[in-house]
C-alpha cells in the first residue's frame, strides 16, 4: 500500500513518491502528492478556464447543450479515472494529463488549429499538443519565481507524448526535452495512455449525443452501424414508450461503457502477454499497451467514417469552421502587419506585451494570442475591426 497515493497501486503504475521531479524544484511539504498539486494548478489556470467558451465541435454561441471544451476535458477526465482505477494505475495522474490535453486548443476547434497552422507554415507552424506545452511550462503567469505551473515530469511527458511517440519532435517540444529529458522515442505511462484513449471515446461518444440533439444525424441513421445496433435494439426492446431524450442519454451511455469495459480487458490482456512488470516496461515495449481489442477497432473504425461523413462535415459544421477560419485569419494578418494593435489590445486586457525582434518571434507572439481567445473573444475583437455581423 502506497499511503500518498491513498490506494494500493500495481506494479506498473507511477508512484507519486517516485516522481522524477519539477523543472523548478520546490518543497513538497503539501498534504497533497505532486500529482495532485498539478491536478490543481490545472484547475486553477486561467487557461482551463477559458476551455468554457471554445469549440468542441459547435460554436459556443450557437447554445448552451453542446459540448465546449471544457465539458468535454471534464468528460475526459472522468473517464480516465474510471479506466485508471479499473487498471489499479494512478488516478491523480491520468486525471492532470487528462486536465490539460486540451489547453493549447485555439477557438473554433479544429478549424481554427488548421488556420493558424497555415499562418504559421513559415514560422514554426501550431499544433494544440505543443501549444499546451508551451501554456503549463512558460505562458501561464501565477507565480512569482517560475512562469508556467511548473509541473512534474511525469504529467508533461503525458501531454507531450498525447499521441504516442516523437520521433521528429517539434521546436519547443525539443526545447524542453533539452532541459527535461523525456525520451521521445519512448512509449508515456500508462497513466498517459489511458487519458489519450479517454479522449478518443468521450469525442466519438459526445458528438453521437451533439450530433442527434442538434437533428444532423438521425437514430434510423446510426441504427446499422457496427456496436450502436445492438445497443439501441436491447434499449428499444426493454424499454417501452421511450422518449427520444431518454433514448440519446442510454445509447450514449451504453457506449461510453461498452468502449470502456473493451479498454480495460484489452489492456489486462496486453500487460500479461508483453509481461509488464514497472513502468520501465512499460515505456520500453513496443507496442502501446492500453488499447482497443482488435475487434472494437474495426468497428470504430466504421463509426468514425460514418462520423465523418454525415457529421463532422454537415453543411452547419463547415459553416462554423468556414467563420473561424476567416476570423482568425483575419485577425493574424491584422496583427501581423499592424503589431502596435496587438499592444494595444494587450494593453487594455492588462497583460505585458512581449517586443518581438523578428519576424518569427512576432509569428509566435500573435498565435500565443489569438489561441489563447476564447469563441467570444475573437468574434468581438474581430468585429470591433472589421465591422463584421454573424450567423451562426
Amino acid at each position: 500500500m502506497n499511503n500518498s497515493d491513498n490506494r494500493s497501486l500495481a506494479i506498473y503504475a507511477t508512484f507519486s513518491k517516485s516522481s522524477k521531479g519539477r523543472m523548478k524544484n520546490e518543497n513538497e511539504t503539501d498534504v497533497r502528492t505532486c500529482f495532485q498539486r498539478d491536478r490543481d494548478r490545472i484547475l486553477h489556470s486561467s487557461a482551463f478556464r477559458r476551455l468554457k467558451h471554445k469549440t468542441q465541435v459547435f460554436l459556443n454561441e450557437q447554445g448552451d447543450y453542446y459540448r465546449t471544451r471544457l465539458t468535454h476535458t471534464l468528460e475526459v477526465s472522468q473517464i480516465s479515472r474510471s479506466i485508471a482505477f479499473a487498471l489499479n494505475l494512478n488516478e491523480d495522474l491520468t486525471e492532470a494529463i487528462a486536465l490539460s490535453h486540451d489547453l493549447g486548443h485555439p477557438p473554433f476547434g479544429h478549424a481554427g488549429e488548421e488556420i493558424l497552422n497555415i499562418k504559421m507554415l513559415n514560422f514554426g507552424g501550431f499544433d494544440h499538443n505543443e501549444q499546451a506545452l508551451r501554456i503549463i511550462c512558460d505562458l501561464e503567469k501565477r507565480y512569482h519565481n517560475f512562469n508556467g505551473l511548473n509541473l512534474s515530469w511525469e504529467t508533461i511527458e503525458g501531454i507531450i507524448k498525447h499521441n504516442g511517440k516523437i520521433l521528429e519532435p517539434r521546436a519547443y517540444i525539443a526545447k524542453i526535452d533539452s532541459k527535461f529529458k523525456f525520451s521521445l522515442n519512448l512509449n508515456t505511462s500508462l497513466e498517459g495512455q489511458v487519458a489519450a484513449v479517454a479522449d478518443d471515446i468521450a469525442y466519438l461518444t459526445h458528438d453521437f449525443d451533439d450530433g442527434l440533439n442538434a437533428g444532423i444525424l438521425k437514430i434510423n441513421q446510426i441504427e446499422d452501424l457496427p456496436i450502436i445496433n445492438e445497443i439501441l435494439k436491447d434499449i428499444i426492446l426493454n424499454s417501452k414508450n421511450i422518449t427520444f431524450q431518454i433514448l440519446t442519454h442510454e445509447f450514449v451511455r451504453k457506449l461510453v461503457s461498452i468502449l470502456v469495459n473493451d479498454i480495460i480487458i484489452n489492456t489486462k490482456n496486453n500487460l500479461n502477454k508483453f509481461d509488464i512488470h514497472n513502468v520501465d516496461s512499460v515505456r520500453l515495449n513496443s507496442e502501446i499497451l492500453v488499447s482497443f481489442s482488435k475487434e472494437t477497432l474495426i468497428q470504430l473504425k466504421i463509426i468514425r467514417n460514418f462520423l465523418l461523413k454525415k457529421m463532422w462535415r454537415h453543411p452547419k459544421v463547415e459553416n462554423s469552421k468556414k467563420l473561424g477560419k476567416q476570423v482568425i485569419a483575419e485577425l493574424f494578418d491584422l496583427f501581423f502587419d499592424k503589431p502596435n494593435e496587438l499592444e494595444k489590445l494587450n494593453a487594455l486586457q492588462d497583460k505585458s506585451f512581449f517586443t518581438p525582434n523578428n519576424d518569427i518571434e512576432l509569428a509566435r507572439v500573435i498565435t500565443d494570442k489569438i489561441s489563447s481567445l476564447t469563441d467570444r473573444n475573437a468574434l468581438e475583437i474581430h468585429k470591433n475591426y472589421f465591422k463584421s455581423s454573424y450567423i451562426l
